[in-house]
């Protein structure tokens, strides 16, 4: 349903809504046709059937067979409630529903306290839940503000954090250690590929030239390689970091350490996951970065945090 929605920008305005759930209301099934005709007949609503009728089934309010409308039970249950109510249960579900879709990151939310309330960075909905964001902002859950990012308004700010926390709460240590699993693979392919890549830059020296991170957990680098063909030993230790998104990485002690310690003789190689298998695809060297990142303005060095211990 998410794929009809994202073809559209909006479903209507409240009165369109409400007019389609009633001509829904009562009924085992109803055609998209009768439901087209009805729609169009009726003064002072403005809904977009195809688009409106996604929302209801993403809601799990109907099923949708061919050019049949179900409305399910879910739906039942709004029967004989005013449109107060009406509304009100469906901006509990749109809300409940996005944060289950795990659509809303921790960098995407922020509480602004010039202003006292949550906010949601405007990037956090991707275009197939443009429909349902707008249909919040028009129900009065959501507000626009001028910096270009929207708060949730006082009614539903409680409602909506405790939706979160639920959600997180629902990341079991088994999905922790899933996720954990599918970094650490990603982590491997990358070093594979900058290994590949150092034998392909120097073939003369290729079978010396080692991915030693499985057995040397300790050394602070991931690869063993040479500067050039001239080098009689190891010169070039090369730390791989496998990002999605924007470059970022994190390093920890010991890798800052060794870092310091091989100079220029340390490299850290940056690997946008998403274009491993791009033909001619090049990953970002930083030599010495331990002096490098640190002086350099395009990188933001931020503690992740701080052992503190009583002397």
């Amino acid at each position: 349903m998410l794929t009809e929605l994202k073809r559209c920008n909006s479903i209507g305005n409240i009165d369109g809504l409400l007019f389609l759930l009633s001509v829904l209301e009562g009924k085992d099934k109803v055609s998209r046709t009768e439901i087209n005709n009805r729609c169009s007949r009726e003064n002072g609503i403005v809904v977009n059937c195809p688009g409106a009728i996604a929302f209801l089934a993403y809601l799990k309010l109907v099923d949708i067979m061919d050019n049949v409308i179900m409305p399910t039970e879910e739906m039942m249950q709004l029967s004989g409630k005013n449109k107060e109510d009406i509304i009100n249960i469906i901006i509990k579900l749109c809300l409940s529903n996005m944060v289950e879709d795990g659509i809303f990151s921790q960098e995407s939310l922020g509480f602004d306290t010039d202003k006292g309330h949550l906010s949601i960075k405007r990037s956090a909905f991707p275009l197939e839940y443009a429909a349902i964001r707008n249909f919040l902002t028009v129900a009065g859950a959501l507000e626009k503000e001028h910096n270009g990012e929207i708060c949730v308004t006082d009614s539903y700010e409680n409602i909506f954090a405790k939706d979160l926390k639920n959600y997180r709460q629902k990341l079991t240590l088994e999905e922790l250690l899933k996720q954990k699993e599918e970094q650490s693979q990603r982590g491997l392919e990358a070093e594979e590929f900058v290994l590949e890549l150092e034998r392909n830059r120097l073939p003369l020296k290729a079978y010396k030239i080692k991915r030693i991170s499985d057995f040397d957990v300790a050394a602070g680098y991931d690869i063993v390689s040479y500067d050039s063909n001239e080098s009689m030993k190891y010169d070039r230790f090369i730390e791989v970091k496998c990002y999605l998104g924007k470059p970022h990485f994190y390093w920890s002690e010991n890798e800052c350490d060794t870092a310091r310690q091989k100079g220029n003789k340390y490299i850290l190689c940056l690997v946008d996951y998403t274009r491993i298998k791009e033909p001619g695809y090049t990953p970002q060297y930083i030599h010495n970065p331990y002096d490098d990142i640190v002086t350099n303005e395009t990188w933001l060095v931020n503690a992740a945090s701080y052992k503190i211990q009583e002397i």
